[in-house]
């Protein structure tokens, strides 16, 4: 955090540079970045909720389930949009591994920031739909930044892993796609985790998308404040995966060089 610190200004340049180069030449230029995650909610919710209509306890018109989707799409594409690019971040900047004082970590933060305006955007899509429809919006809502934030060191240490094994492994990049399409499914996105099968249940309590996506219902949509049980022990282990991250990019780092 210290050197993210020091670097403060030039992770902004990285950030900026990436928002402006993904959109360049394109007719809405940075109205993609509002359009996009709009585009992709829109999907899900038509399929989800309209032509395929799942129950869930409680909610039983689409209006009603479109917010409970919502709530755990925001988790999922945050994790897929910042997971999907890190395995080729290292081969897509070249010309910075070969610079020996650049602070090559800083380059996984730039799709993570990326994916988190799109949370935000899609946060406050959210609120508009509750607010269209009627529904409450809970002051618990407030708790939403606490329950991001293990999500996000999660996110940092699975993607500073992937970065440095996917510049000397090409084929993960090819493989992460279907494995994050796997998050989704076996994680209680479009179904409630009580209607899982015990044996079933132990396996998506696994996905580190389940526990974000369980807490960020409980203060969305239930307005009940979160469980901070649950969450301390997703910290904890978010942490593990982060130091683990760190330390393979670390000892990858001389030799990205010799296979950019």
């Amino acid at each position: 955090m210290k050197q993210v610190y020091q670097y403060r200004s030039l992770l902004w340049h990285l950030i900026r540079r990436d928002a402006v180069g993904r959109y360049l030449g394109s007719f809405f230029g940075l109205g993609w970045a509002v359009l996009l995650p709009v585009l992709t909610l829109g999907v899900y919710v038509f399929v989800f909720g309209v032509l395929l209509t799942p129950k869930w306890p409680g909610f039983s018109d689409p209006l009603s389930f479109t917010l409970i989707l919502v709530t755990g799409l925001l988790v999922f594409n945050l994790f897929s949009e910042s997971l999907a690019r890190m395995p080729s971040l290292i081969v897509t900047n070249a010309s910075y591994v070969r610079k020996l004082v650049f602070p090559l970590h800083l380059l996984v933060l730039v799709p993570i920031a990326s994916s988190l305006v799109n949370f935000v955007i899609g946060l406050l899509i959210w609120i508009g739909l509750a607010w269209y429809s009627g529904q409450s919006i809970w002051l618990t809502a407030l708790w939403v930044p606490v329950i991001i934030f293990p999500v996000l060191v999660m996110i940092v240490g699975l993607g500073t892993g992937l970065a440095a094994v996917g510049c000397f492994v090409r084929d993960i990049s090819q493989g992460i796609p279907p494995v994050l399409q796997l998050l989704l499914y076996l994680g209680p996105v479009i179904y409630p985790l009580e209607v899982v099968p015990g044996s079933i249940a132990k396996l998506v309590l696994l996905n580190p998308i389940t526990v974000p996506v369980q807490e960020m219902r409980r203060v969305l949509v239930f307005g009940q404040p979160p469980d901070f049980a649950a969450l301390f022990a997703y910290f904890v282990v978010a942490l593990i995966i982060y130091v683990f991250g760190s330390f393979v990019f670390e000892r990858a780092r001389p030799g990205f060089a010799d296979v950019v």
